[in-house]
């Protein structure tokens, strides 16, 4: 089981046995601040039920980030505008855009991280291991531009300045019967097949004499250890036996680094004050400051899991 399901299943499992309540089909809206500026619960709009008020002592903001939200990333970011997205459909920004109305102070608002290798078309991830596990990336025209394994944002700039502005993983059939997502991505019908590399070129749009010179010029640099061409690393398949696949890629928008300003007991920090703004926290991608310009794989998970007990530790104190 992947973390993200485990981990909601974990905490679901543990507040149903506490009795905390879980409001389903319901939207919070607003943010209920007093005379006092102190944050005193939200406006939820119900599927069913309409506008209704939540009191509370405090609030905290996990609603991840902007990602979904198509005119918030061309505000933000105005070169990210029209891309696709790997986000959650809920990563709308109804956060952001709450604690901005309550005053809150941002952080690195404008700070998107990009994944070079969403499925084109997609919002389906294609998960760094194939390229990892050995997969070549080239592109429109079958030649390889970058060390496939070097940062993401250098990776997604990279395939944003290539024709077209999308990119090809190449591999064969050694790493389809290694890397089980592959074959996942198979199921979803996303991989162009064939059993040459005259063929696979043809399937995928690509020159064929372009493709096999850059196959055999990758594998020759396999084979004395050193890629030539790029500086690759590590390159522990060739991509020497039939069948031999591609997945068209392209850059998505993967996670926000920027955010509403916390402290470190997760208190949302006032843009005008400069002090926390009582009984508001906030934890996870929703927040800014905490990744810096780019992140991590996989620390997005750390962030909100410690980010979320230190303001759940706050709420039981209270």
């Amino acid at each position: 089981e992947t973390v993200g399901p485990h981990i909601v299943k974990t905490l679901r499992a543990q507040a149903e046995k506490d009795g905390v309540p879980a409001r389903l089909n319901s939207r919070a809206v607003r943010l209920i601040v007093d005379e006092n500026h102190t944050v005193r619960g939200v406006v939820a709009e119900g599927k069913h039920s309409g506008l209704y008020r939540v009191n509370a002592k405090a609030v905290v903001l996990a609603a991840g980030g902007y990602g979904q939200n198509k005119e918030m990333v061309a505000f933000y970011r105005p070169t990210f505008k029209g891309m696709t997205s790997s986000n959650n459909v809920t990563s709308t920004g109804d956060g952001v855009r709450m604690a901005l109305e309550a005053g809150a102070s941002m952080t690195d608002i404008d700070w998107i991280q990009a994944h070079p290798t969403v499925g084109k078309g997609s919002r389906i991830l294609i998960s760094e291991t194939v390229r990892g596990v050995g997969a070549v990336m080239v592109n429109e025209t079958g030649a390889r531009f970058v060390n496939e394994l070097t940062t993401r944002d250098r990776a997604s700039d990279a395939i944003l300045k290539q024709p077209g502005r999308h990119a090809w993983l190449v591999f064969d059939a050694d790493l389809y019967a290694k890397a089980k997502m592959v074959r996942g991505y198979d199921h979803l019908g996303m991989l162009k097949k064939a059993d040459t590399i005259e063929g696979l070129a043809k399937a995928a749009g690509m020159d064929p004499k372009v493709l096999e010179k850059t196959l055999a010029d990758y594998n020759a640099y396999r084979a004395k250890g050193h890629d030539d061409a790029f500086g690759r690393p590590d390159m522990p398949l060739a991509v020497a036996k039939a069948p031999f696949y591609a997945v068209e890629v392209a850059p998505g928008i993967h996670h926000t680094m920027g955010g509403v300003m916390i402290n470190p007991d997760s208190q949302v920090i006032s843009a005008t004050t400069h002090a926390p703004i009582k009984g508001l926290y906030a934890g996870g991608e929703i927040t800014g400051g905490v990744h810096g310009a780019s992140r991590l794989g996989t620390v997005a998970v750390i962030d909100a899991l410690t980010f979320g007990m230190i303001a759940g530790e706050h709420f039981a104190a209270m």
